[in-house]
């Protein structure tokens, strides 16, 4: 054994029940026979546990979605996409839409092609005209997650008949389901099956004037950009722990190989740790960059740390419904998790 101890990032009088709700359902979660919004629901008449951090500190926010991570990375996930959502409505001084604060109303995040749009790496795929009233959609939006009918969708459209001195680009809302929206849902993942992800098509969806939420979307991006990374990536994070964690169990396996790679490994985790509390601590002012390769380090550790966990724990740990095993499946979707590995390394790569 290793001296390791998974600790908080800060502690909060809910803990205790936030990691048994994730424990407790996180098999069924994985196999699809149970929703995460059933847990995040239950933690939100807990404390308000799905909106913390609204003003101010994000660190109340980010402990809780890593505590969710050590357990379930599906739950963590999906509380991720419904918080940006949150942060969405708060940025451009909206009132949260009923319900959304409970999670009896869902959050969804299908902002991919803005960030893509704003670094240069995809375009906007979902395309607007002006109508009486509003704008109508048309388009596609490859994946979006907490795709629950007549919750929250908020995503980026690109208005083709704006005029040359009028902004084209704009930030919009609408509910899972509404007139046109037709879902295909992906299934049969590595993991995260429950997390109701999947492809959106979009064919004459209206979309009344009250229902765009800005048309400065690169002030909309400044603002969101911290709540959306900072608290992806404190599940990345927690994922990685809960995987070095146990790994630490098992330092004695092959008569010790592994002691260095742990030790390297520890020593990043500590690293990112300190590095999460300090962005999240002041979000308004954390510094784009570091949020950015923040989010790609935190990556790496989770696919290092599971990777360690595999080769420590020995078969065991090779079954899928082992929580191991859970870990080294969950791990695999960071790499394509918008913002993706590559999309991260062409960003940062301009920035230096």
């Amino acid at each position: 054994m290793a001296d390791f101890t998974l600790t908080p990032l800060t502690d909060y009088p809910q803990r205790e029940r936030v990691l048994a709700l994730a424990k407790e359902h996180a098999a069924a979660v994985d196999a699809d026979e149970r929703s995460p919004f059933e847990t995040l629901r239950e933690l939100a008449a807990d404390g308000g546990l799905l909106t913390l951090g609204r003003e101010g500190s994000l660190v109340p926010q980010i402990a809780v979605s890593f505590d969710l991570a050590t357990e379930c990375a599906s739950t963590a996930f999906s509380l991720w996409a419904h918080r940006s959502t949150v942060a969405f409505f708060d940025a451009v001084d909206r009132e949260l839409p009923e319900g959304l604060a409970s999670g009896e109303v869902t959050g969804a995040t299908a902002m991919a092609g803005a960030f893509k749009d704003a670094s240069g790496v995809g375009e906007i795929q979902v395309h607007a005209k002006h109508v009486e009233g509003g704008l109508e959609l048309n388009g596609i939006i490859p994946w979006t997650s907490n795709l629950y009918p007549g919750g929250v969708v908020v995503l980026p459209v690109v208005v083709d008949d704006a005029a040359a001195d009028e902004p084209n680009k704009y930030i919009v809302t609408l509910r899972v389901g509404v007139e046109g929206h037709e879902i295909k849902y992906q299934k049969g993942l590595m993991a995260l099956d429950s997390t109701e992800s999947g492809f959106s098509k979009f064919e004459n969806v209206f979309v009344p004037q009250e229902d765009i939420l800005t048309d400065d979307v690169p002030g909309f991006l400044a603002k969101v950009t911290a709540p959306f990374l900072t608290v992806q990536s404190s599940f990345c994070l927690g994922l990685g722990a809960a995987a070095l964690n146990s790994a630490a169990q098992h330092l004695d396996a092959d008569n010790g190989i592994f002691r260095e790679d742990f030790e390297r490994i520890k020593a990043e985790y500590e690293r990112l740790r300190a590095e999460i509390l300090e962005l999240a601590e002041d979000p308004k002012t954390a510094d784009r960059t570091r949020l950015l390769q923040l989010r790609l380090d935190v990556a790496l550790f989770a696919n290092a740390a599971t990777h360690l966990e595999l080769s420590t724990v020995g078969g065991k740990a090779y079954a899928v419904k082992s929580p191991s095993g859970r870990r080294v499946r969950e791990a695999q979707f960071l790499p394509v998790q918008s913002p993706t590995e590559g999309h991260l390394r062409y960003e940062l790569s301009k920035l230096k």
